[in-house]
């Protein structure tokens, strides 16, 4: 009786989902977890919520002539779902480089080959063989033998001895053998999958384009380096007093409590030899707790500013930042003192949220590209490189800090990483220097896709506009509509749900109506779920018969609903700017009618503004003749 009864109440909240989403198609795998209680119907994670979990204790080495990373790693791992896995699926990211596997991109010949060498692998203390280890694309699944099944509530010992070649292309995607002593190695250790509560074990392999989805684990790594070599990497580091001489260690601990910039070493200082205690070897020690990835970067050149910021007022917590670069990056010196910045305002602003980690890095790369604690930036030169610091910096939450599928929805973080970077950049810098990205060119093309499509199924364009333009421009006119208040509010309740976890878009739309105290499906829908685009036009300025004042229509003519906002100057010399939010197309109107001030006449009347996007700006005009 009890089981029917759960079983009933399961099935009345996916029946209030669907009802409370009556014009969001919800897919049948999502429907299923609202029946399981792992999610709810208001947005917060269900009753049986779970997740999975792993901690890595790793020896890593690095010869940099051979660009060889060799690894081992002791990995115990916890089943907290309820069923049992008579399979344990590792990522194996590198293996992007080994033959046969699907690439979205060209890559260097002469840089294909084994992929990720498996020397040893154990599991409970047993060798598995390679008939038990099953190849394909980035995965490699261990098949346990009978009566091996990892049991709900359970936990597993694995241990692993690998290694791979880097890529010699300087241009590799997301790692980067810089020059021949520096390199940013990244997606480097045989790392289990996600098994979660609505697809089991996550299947979309790595192939150049789809990024994040991990589960959230403790890592404890050492990195041994040759002598002369530093090593940045996710986490706090664990043993400066045993590598740096008293100089840079003070240094290094200054810049922890300081709020200006502090040169812990100069490219000079490192290659005079002076930085480091003697030894023939270098080991980093890097501790990081419930963090989704982790990666790290060496150079014997470098230099390296360091700050700190504070980033919690009622507790006085601080983030220690870091700049990490080559001496002919005109940009880089900047990069210590933006990031701080910019996390300050992420703190306290936009998210609005304290910064979740203790520590930065900014490390002078090849690419764009965010990992816990970690950003491999290639320098911009002579350009601005506030917009590309703060978007990568800005990851921290999304996909970080909230466990977003970034492989399946990518708009849940690109598009949060956008959105933050173009009014952060803007504050920091006091000029236009992010703003919204061009959606206006794409938008209702062909190449303008729904964004609940998955991202694993996009490439090029298409995945461009989805994952960074779209939302981005979707999340501008949310905030217009709600305004900044009730913005945060329900931010930082989506934040404290999801903090750690595994949030999907219906967690999002459904908090979000949840903490607004509003039915935001007329919003979510054209946005997110249809073809579409967004168009208004200045269809007429006139005064009705025996009126007092002029009246404008704006008709709206695309699909998206968008704010109407107007420049309107008079005979007389005056102006007013009237604005709109979205909602003034909730009830499907096509039209809207605008009384302009009493006993005025209209001049001209101009539409738009830098942050809303209009597909036709020719109609967005108007001038008396």
């Amino acid at each position: 009786m009890f089981r029917l009864l759960t079983t009933l109440l399961f099935l009345g909240a996916a029946q209030f989902l669907i009802a409370q989403s009556a014009d969001l198609f919800v897919p049948r795998n999502i429907e299923r977890a609202y029946v399981k209680g792992t999610r709810s119907a208001d947005g917060k994670p269900g009753p049986n919520y779970w997740q999975n979990r792993a901690s890595y204790d790793i020896q890593v080495s690095l010869e940099p002539k051979k660009r060889l990373v060799s690894g081992q790693a002791t990995i115990t791992y916890t089943n907290n779902s309820p069923d049992s896995l008579p399979v344990i699926r590792f990522k194996m990211q590198h293996d992007a480089y080994r033959k046969g596997s699907m690439r979205d991109g060209d890559v260097d010949p002469a840089d294909i080959g084994e992929g990720t060498v498996i020397q040893r692998l154990t599991y409970n203390g047993r060798t598995i063989g390679k008939d038990k280890q099953r190849r394909r694309n980035t995965f490699l699944d261990l098949q346990l033998g009978k009566g091996e099944a990892l049991a709900s509530g359970a936990s597993a010992t694995i241990t692993v001895q690998w290694s791979y070649t880097m890529p010699s292309d300087k241009n590799a995607t997301r790692e980067c053998v810089c020059d021949p002593t520096t390199f940013f190695i990244a997606y480097w250790y045989p790392q289990i999958a996600v098994y979660d509560d609505y697809n089991g074990w996550a299947s979309t392999p790595y192939s150049g384009t789809v990024e994040f989805y991990h589960d959230f684990s403790d890592y404890d790594v050492t990195i041994s380096l040759p002598k002369g070599y530093m090593a940045w990497a996710t986490g706090e580091w664990q043993n400066p007093g045993d590598l740096l001489e008293k100089t840079y260690l003070d240094r290094f601990n200054q810049a922890h409590t300081s709020n200006e910039v502090v040169k812990v070493f100069t490219e000079a200082e490192l290659k005079a030899g002076g930085v480091f205690k003697k030894a023939k070897q270098h080991r980093f020690h890097y501790k990081a707790t419930d963090v989704p990835d982790f990666t790290f970067a060496v150079s014997d050149h470098y230099n390296w500013d360091a700050t700190s910021v504070e980033v919690d007022a009622a507790t006085g917590r601080r983030t220690f930042v870091s700049a990490a670069y080559d001496t002919k990056s005109p940009d880089y010196p900047k990069v210590a003192r933006i990031a701080a910045d910019g996390i300050h305002l992420m703190s306290t602003w936009l998210p609005g949220y304290p910064f979740p980690y203790p520590c930065m890095t900014v490390f002078n790369g090849n690419d764009g590209m965010e990992y816990p604690m970690m950003v491999n930036d290639a320098s911009v030169g002579d350009r601005d490189p506030t917009s590309l610091t703060v978007h990568e910096v800005a990851h921290t939450y999304f996909p970080f800090m909230m466990g977003i599928n970034e492989q399946e929805y990518a708009w849940m973080d690109e598009g949060w990483a956008s959105f933050f970077d173009g009014l952060l950049a803007d504050s920091l810098t006091g000029r236009q220097t992010g703003g919204g990205r061009g959606y206006s060119f794409a938008a209702g093309t062909d190449t303008d896709v729904p964004l609940m499509v998955r991202s694993s199924l996009l490439r090029g364009r298409a995945y461009g506009i989805a994952s960074y333009s779209r939302p981005q421009n979707a999340y501008l006119t949310l905030l217009d509509q709600l305004g900044y208040e009730t913005f945060h509010r329900c931010m930082v309740a989506y934040m404290d749900r999801w903090k750690g976890k595994h949030p999907i878009p219906y967690d999002f739309f459904n908090t979000w109506n949840e903490v607004s105290g509003q039915d935001l499906n007329w919003f979510w829908k054209p946005w997110f779920f249809e073809w579409g685009h967004p168009d208004l036009g200045v269809q007429s300025v006139a005064r009705p018969e025996g009126g007092d004042r002029d009246v404008i229509v704006i008709e709206k003519i695309g699909d998206m609903p968008v704010p109407i906002h107007l420049e309107v100057t008079y005979d007389d010399g005056s102006s007013e700017t009237i604005h709109f939010k979205a909602s003034v197309w909730q009830s499907g109107e096509t039209m809207s009618t605008i009384e302009c001030q009493k006993g005025k006449t209209v001049k001209s009347v101009n539409m738009g503004d830098r942050n809303i996007p209009d597909t036709d700006r020719r109609n967005n005009t108007w001038s008396k003749a």
